[in-house]
């Protein structure tokens, strides 16, 4: 069955796009990022049917056959390799790593028509040629320069651009140069119009057109000031071409080379890559989108958390907050976030930030409220119930706000901390590893503390949210319950409960509300796994793998909430169902869908899927 993630997907990359490639005579399109990830979308796809990783990152060294079923690939460890675009079954592939494949860094890569070449411009300033029939390389030749390499209509010569930044055809029968005309502007890209009769060069302060039967330019067009030439495309109807600069599309027409339309594409930090389909011209974002004149989007999510009907999904520097299915305001952080955390009743969002002091901001305005001291700085655990607000320090111990009261508290020996709810008790361990539990507006006992289990020191603990029970997972991976019930009115002190006994790391613990089940999350580098336990049964009565390593459990429904591809919040039940899909899309516009269909979505989200 297809998962949710896959529906009203604008695209799958969560890094910036850097390169792109679209085959007029099929309609194929592949695009690639910083990630090494390629998406191969084929004629009458609503969204990529092929995802692959074949390597290392990848950046401008992408091309389709003629046809579109072949896609070759050149990446940044000097690795090159064609691949088939209805399955990424490997065709061809030669592998280089470390220092020494770098130093050959693929800039650009052609196959010729028939598939029996692939060529190649790298970062050495060497052209490689390779004889796909038999799997290896044929030759390569020295001092060129530029970001592209292409084959004529017969594969019998090579465009390329030599040191002084000059189209040259290079026969490969001859192994002979044949210069052309001395352009007015040095090139770093050079490309074959579709019915291969002339050539078009761009560089950094202009456009070429070039004829092939002679060599002669025909037409030439400068740039007078503007942001730089990064990309030179042709439409797929072969009647005009188009140079991407930072912040805008140039068309010009064919052959006259005469400026015909300009306009912003929208896209967010472009590395230049782009690809012009029947359906236009797009420019690849830092954002993971292509764009043709909309704002970008979000970015990909880092993080998902909630509580109840509030849902955040971390986009690097910012957070969207959603309420229910749609999304109300989106928060500016001012840097990268570590962990974000929102009460109960979503009125406040406490942001620990990767660098600089913890914060705290207002649901309905977006607006700072709060900011704590620079010694925050680094902070290893965030809480947030009620008006309060804690963190455990990177030196240790722990410190909290009471931002109702206008009070804040510090101990300097508590190794970890939860706060339940709705801000009313504190839980601390003690440098012994046992509990105690505090009331946040005084910093004193508000019970007596908890019964030890045993020897073992507790690790982690996690109040059950509007029940007065405590869980706690200890160093030998015992998880216990504390009915704090009797001790919270005064009572004798809580006894544990042995509930389950834990053989692996457990980095994450909550309680949900109900008091029937708990959740702990187990770290397994680059995925986590989430058992759900009955806590009367003591029973591991779910266990979801493979999941991004930063999901997390929503302590009042027990969903599971993790960041997905194409900024999105994927959103599962306890049973491992998927439930809906949060996703932020291009220019500011958003959608939420569930099995059924759409849930909610902005205005305009229509146009920018």
């Amino acid at each position: 069955m297809r998962s949710l993630i896959d529906q009203f997907c604008p695209n799958i990359h969560d890094a910036p796009i850097t390169a792109a490639a679209y085959d007029p005579w099929s309609g194929v399109q592949a695009t690639a990022d910083s990630n090494g990830v390629v998406a191969v979308q084929r004629n009458g796809e609503s969204s990529p049917g092929l995802i692959f990783q074949p390597g290392a990152p990848i950046f401008g060294a992408l091309a389709l056959i003629r046809g579109g079923s072949l896609v070759a690939i050149g990446d940044e460890d000097g690795s090159v390799g064609v691949y088939s675009t209805a399955d990424g079954s490997e065709y061809f592939r030669e592998a280089r790593e470390g220092g020494r494949g770098r130093v050959r860094a693929m800039r650009g890569v052609a196959i010729s028509p028939d598939g029996s070449m692939l060529a190649s411009i790298s970062k050495d300033r060497l052209v490689r040629a390779w004889d796909l029939s038999r799997g290896e390389r044929v030759n390569a030749w020295q001092d060129f320069s530029g970001e592209t390499v292409g084959f004529d209509d017969r594969g019998e010569r090579l465009l390329l651009i030599d040191l002084n930044g000059q189209p040259t055809l290079f026969d490969l029968l001859r192994v002979q140069r044949f210069p052309m005309t001395r352009l007015p502007m040095p090139a770093s890209r050079a490309i074959f119009t579709l019915d291969g009769t002339l050539v078009l060069a761009a560089g950094p302060a202009g456009i070429s057109l070039l004829r092939i039967a002679d060599g002669a330019v025909v037409a030439s067009f400068a740039t007078q000031g503007g942001s730089g030439i990064m990309n030179l495309l042709i439409s797929p109807d072969n009647q005009r071409c188009a140079v991407v600069t930072q912040r805008s599309v140039h068309q010009f027409s064919l052959p006259e080379l005469q400026p015909v339309d300009s306009v912003k594409h929208g896209a967010p930090d472009p590395s230049g890559a782009a690809a012009w389909s029947h359906l236009g011209l797009r420019v690849g974002g830092a954002d993971g989108l292509l764009h043709s004149g909309k704002g970008g989007s979000a970015g990909g999510v880092s993080l998902a958390t909630g509580f109840g009907e509030h849902r955040l999904a971390v986009h690097h520097d910012r957070i969207a907050h959603w309420r229910g299915r749609a999304r109300r305001v989106e928060i500016n952080a001012g840097g990268p976030i570590a962990d974000a955390q929102i009460d109960r009743d979503g009125r406040i969002i406490g942001v620990l930030p990767e660098r600089g002091p913890i914060a705290v901001f207002d649901v309905d305005t977006g607006k700072k409220v709060f900011e704590a001291g620079a010694e925050t700085s680094g902070a290893t655990q965030l809480c947030v119930g009620g008006t309060v607000v804690a963190a455990r320090m990177a030196q240790g111990g722990c410190r909290w706000w009471d931002l109702a009261l206008n009070k804040g508290y510090e101990l300097a020996w508590p190794s970890s901390i939860a706060l339940s709810g709705g801000g009313t008790w504190l839980g601390v361990v003690t440098p012994k590893g046992a509990v105690r539990v505090l009331d946040p507006a005084t910093g004193k006992d508000i019970m007596k503390p908890p019964t030890p289990g045993g020897s073992a020191a507790v690790r982690l603990l996690s109040f059950v949210n509007k029940r007065p029970d405590l869980l706690v997972f200890d160093a030998e991976g015992i998880l216990s319950h504390y009915d704090l019930t009797e001790a919270g009115r005064g009572g004798p002190p809580a006894h544990p409960r042995d509930v389950l006994s834990v053989n692996v790391p457990v980095d994450r613990l909550w309680g949900i509300a109900g008091g029937e089940r708990c959740a702990l999350r187990l770290p397994e580098g680059a995925t986590c796994t989430i058992l759900f336990v009955d806590l009367r049964s003591s029973a591991v009565v779910a266990e979801h793998s493979g999941l991004h390593p930063a999901a997390s459990v929503d302590p009042e429904t027990g969903a599971v909430l993790q960041p997905a591809r194409s900024a999105a919040v994927l959103e599962l039940d306890m049973s491992g169902a998927e439930q809906a899909v949060l996703r932020a899309l291009p220019g500011g516009e958003w959608i939420s869908f569930g099995p059924r269909g759409v849930l909610a979505a902005s205005p305009s989200a229509g146009t920018a899927i």
